[in-house]
């Protein structure tokens, strides 16, 4: 037999490095390592699928309980305070309304800053700083004295927390397989529940006590409403530093091309969730993503707007268009509704008031000297608990349901039901659980609506677009916010049908919007 030389040259390579060196090192023979290099990688749906569900996905849930109950607390709980701080700080309804909306413009002024360094950055850091930094203006607002006080750092707080929730939304998705993924993100929203429930408890426990004393020499008062905002700062603080224990997202990491880093998280995810060994996770080798930017750091901000510039060119753009000019729509309904519940549930009863159209009936202005708070009671805070509750049912429903039905259909369906019950609400009469029951009905549709939205936005863009594509989504939805929160103050002067007609008609048309939304149900993170 005829050797050649390059057979003799290969022989020689081989036994380089002798078989049972190999062995130790690895635990693999020559043979198994070449064909363990000639296979090809794992995508990211077969390596999230095999760290199965477990203890870091139920731990994953509890810390983000914090992070839903902080995006309450920053946008809603100033619209309790206002029936103790109006004489306070001497606030007109617009002046109420324009300080819910200021949080909303902080996060809007924010949206593409915060979207483009989480897709360049990564999200865990984002996580970390946003939710540590706005809880440290949110206690700084606590402490507000007068009007302007409030409104700059309503403002600063919305600029910082934007760019966290916006990240938390695509990490949670990055970090559960196709089939959970939909359900997950649904579910989560019963945290929004949960804290639409407990706040307005808090509130009550707080709020109602005269609690009235001076600091730094008189020269700061504080007030029981100044209390319940320093008590709700609490919440965004310990979520940063909930966020620091948790990985990275292996998706991030993928589309980097930091594939040893992603694999070790996913060996971190699978023996947390197993109680195995990390060695034992069965995925051994990753698919390489093309992306036009990798790395990290100035790198990374380098090429940023190349990588986000496919976002705003088609097919892309299309849809951005649709999902958030229908987001736009249904918050203006939504949180509109949700931020002037509780002053509207103080003022019915109040001096007469017996029923909805009463109680904003256009009256006299009230001069400074003649101000008295509207006195609260527990029923007036339990109210806006069950407001806020109301929407477990209909999460359960739609959780059971998005899979099977679509979600545009669960969204167009929501959208166009809420536009009924808020059509109705003017002459609902004066019973009180009929009030109840008809706002918590279409605040709850609502909230499913833009829940599902959220899905359908996540699942629409790619990952190196995703964040940028959120941040755009949650700002359009908070263009709605400070639309309908500005508007709403404006039209209660005409009387009381054109506020809520005004509603109804844009949930209405966002409802059928739906409809023309892809079929994103059960497909693949790309």
């Amino acid at each position: 037999m005829v050797v050649s030389k390059t057979d003799v040259e290969a022989a020689a390579v081989r036994d380089e490095i002798p078989h049972d060196h190999l062995y130790k090192v690895t635990g693999l023979s020559s043979t198994n390592l070449e064909k363990l290099a000639q296979e090809p990688g794992s995508d990211f749906e077969t390596a999230i699928a095999a760290t199965g569900y477990g203890w870091f996905n139920i731990v994953l849930m509890l810390c983000t309980l914090p992070a839903f109950w902080s995006a309450v607390s920053v946008t809603s709980a100033p619209s309790f305070i206002f029936t103790r701080a109006q004489c306070d700080l001497q606030l007109r309804l617009l002046d109420m309304g324009t300080i819910n909306a200021m949080t909303y413009m902080g996060m809007i002024s924010s949206a593409m800053i915060w979207g483009f360094l989480s897709d360049t950055l990564g999200r865990r850091c984002i996580l970390v700083w946003g939710f540590f930094c706005s809880g440290l203006v949110e206690v700084a607002a606590a402490f507000s004295q007068n009007y302007t006080m409030l409104l700059i750092t309503r403002f600063c707080s919305g600029f910082l927390f934007n760019g966290p929730f916006a990240v938390l939304i695509s990490y949670l998705a990055e970090m559960h397989r196709t089939d959970l993924r939909a359900r997950v993100l649904l579910l989560t929203s019963l945290f929004f529940t949960i804290a639409n429930t407990t706040l307005p408890l808090l509130a009550w426990a707080i709020i109602t006590k005269d609690l009235d004393f001076n600091i730094f020499g008189n020269s700061v008062v504080i007030h029981s409403w100044n209390l319940f905002l320093l008590a709700a700062a609490m919440v965004p603080l310990v979520t940063g530093v909930v966020f620091f224990f948790l990985p990275e997202s292996p998706k991030f990491l993928m589309s980097r091309g930091r594939n040893e880093e992603a694999l070790m998280g996913f060996r971190w995810i699978y023996s947390l969730n197993t109680g195995k060994p990390p060695e034992t996770y069965p995925i051994t080798k990753l698919e390489e993503e093309k992306t036009k930017q990798r790395g990290r750091g100035v790198e990374a901000l380098r090429g940023g707007c190349t990588q986000l510039a496919p976002l705003f060119k088609p097919p892309h753009l299309a849809w951005l268009v649709l999902i958030c000019v229908i987001h736009m729509g249904c918050m203006f309904g939504s949180n509109t509704i949700r931020l002037w519940y509780p002053q509207l549930a103080a003022m019915i009863g109040s001096e007469g008031n017996e029923t909805l159209c009463s109680a904003i009936a256009p009256g006299p202005v009230v001069e400074e000297i003649d101000c008295t708070p509207i006195q609260t009671d527990m029923l007036t805070y339990l109210q806006s608990a069950i407001v806020g509750a109301g929407s477990v049912l209909t999460y359960g429903i739609g959780g059971a349901l998005i899979n099977k039905c679509g979600k545009r259909s669960v969204a167009g369906v929501c959208g166009v039901l809420s536009a009924v019950f808020i059509v109705v609400l003017p002459f609902t009469g004066s019973k009180a659980l009929t009030l109840v029951a008809m706002f918590t009905s279409g605040l709850a549709l609502t909230s499913l609506c833009s829940a599902t939205l959220s899905s359908i936005a996540v699942e629409l863009f790619p990952t190196s677009l995703r964040v940028m594509a959120m941040a755009t989504f949650l700002m359009t939805g908070r263009v709605g916010t400070i639309m309908g929160t500005v508007i709403f103050p404006a039209l209660m002067e005409f009387g009381c049908l054109p506020p809520f007609m005004t509603i109804a008609v844009v949930l209405m048309i966002c409802g059928l919007a739906c409809f023309f939304l892809p079929n994103t149900t059960l497909k693949k993170l790309e």
